[in-house]
């Protein structure tokens, strides 16, 4: 089925929660016309595609092989994306189209999670698929935001600001694995 517009933050002591919007689907890989942003070229190449440039060597090795344990131990997929810019395009509208383009999580699960992260915008935004929406709420994903990354993206910590966000997330993941499949949906 489709995944809804989850949660939205602007870097500093902002957090925006965008309302439920339009259905749509991250698992899949979507063709699109000429490309008219970065969401539409940048290539998915790794676990964690650091356009921005922000992120060590030492971080972005962290992150990818953090993402790539996950994977193999839940099945879910979770991609980390900084861009220099969104060049004037809204933060939710650029993430959910790289999503869906890169086709993070898998289609019968609807199950991906994208973090993206614009520091000349000052803008990020996780992503989640409608199959792990219930479990990745709204709420959680603002706290994870402001609690764990906008704090360290304020202090120009961007690898160890995605590094708590994505720890956050993986360790609500796991606190409810046990849970019953048909709480899940």
């Amino acid at each position: 089925m489709g995944s809804r517009l989850l949660r939205s933050a602007r870097l500093g002591l902002l957090i925006l929660v965008l309302p439920p919007a339009a259905s749509v689907t991250l698992a899949e890989p979507v063709a699109a016309g000429p490309p008219t942003s970065l969401a539409d070229t940048l290539p998915f190449t790794s676990y964690v595609v650091d356009q921005a440039g922000v992120l060590t060597r030492e971080e972005r090795r962290r992150l990818i092989d953090r993402l790539g344990r996950f994977q193999r131990e839940t099945g879910h997929q979770m991609a980390v994306a900084t861009v220099d810019s969104l060049a004037g395009e809204q933060v939710a509208a650029f993430s959910l189209r790289l999503a869906r383009r890169w086709g993070v999580g898998r289609k019968d699960a609807n199950d991906g999670i994208l973090i993206l992260l614009a520091p000349q915008d000052r803008s990020a935004r996780i992503e989640v698929g409608l199959g792990l929406e219930q479990r990745l709420t709204n709420a959680f994903c603002a706290t994870v935001m402001s609690g764990h990354m906008v704090p360290e993206f304020a202090q120009g910590r961007y690898g160890s600001g995605l590094e708590r966000g994505v720890t956050a997330i993986i360790a609500k993941l796991a606190s409810n694995r046990a849970e019953p499949n048909a709480r899940r949906r």
